[in-house]
């Protein structure tokens, strides 16, 4: 004879199983729905004078012929110092914005006032994936805090970084005012 905790198991085993019949599958909807995740990592690097193994690297830019550029192991700025990114539309494609708090507006400032003719290197990381976005040259000192560059990267890319940036802007807000 059965007890009542067994009986009770065989009746849930029962119903399981006449549920999972009765309709489709619902798993390769799921998976069809995922979203990928937003993009969260953003970090510029400056283009190195030296060629110092211990502080500097290498970073390709571009798939089919990849340019080469020597970097500052180091970044200047991150995610941290972001207040606002954003997607502009302009004519032929699209370029990133990227809008940075005082201290971020301040070290971007410096650094291209000092690395005129140099490049800023910018890198995110899609699906676990570091991916190196661009490297426009410095022309002149930016003082306004803004970074704007056309990306080597799809627009649904650029758009997960672009939400993503912004999450964690309002994220680490809400964190300082609690």
């Amino acid at each position: 004879m059965r007890g009542p905790l067994a009986c009770i198991n065989l009746v849930l085993a029962l119903f399981v199983a006449a549920s999972a019949s009765a309709g489709p599958d619902p798993a390769p909807t799921l998976h069809a729905a995922r979203k990928p995740k937003a993009v969260k990592r953003f970090r510029v690097h400056v283009e190195s004078k030296h060629d110092i193994p211990e502080r500097s690297l290498i970073v390709e830019l571009g798939k089919p012929n990849p340019v080469k550029f020597t970097a500052e192991k180091l970044p200047i700025l991150n995610e941290v110092h972001v207040t606002k990114a954003a997607l502009l539309d302009e004519i032929g494609g699209f370029k990133v914005q990227i809008s940075f708090n005082t201290l971020g507006a301040k070290i971007l400032e410096s650094y291209t006032a000092a690395a005129a003719g140099r490049h800023l290197l910018i890198m995110t990381e899609i699906d676990g994936e570091a991916r190196w976005l661009g490297a426009p040259l410095i022309r002149r000192r930016l003082g306004d805090g803004v970074l704007e560059f056309v990306p080597n990267a799809t627009r649904e890319d650029m758009e997960r970084m672009v939400s993503g940036l912004n999450k964690e802007v309002r994220k680490n807000k809400s964190l300082l005012l609690d």
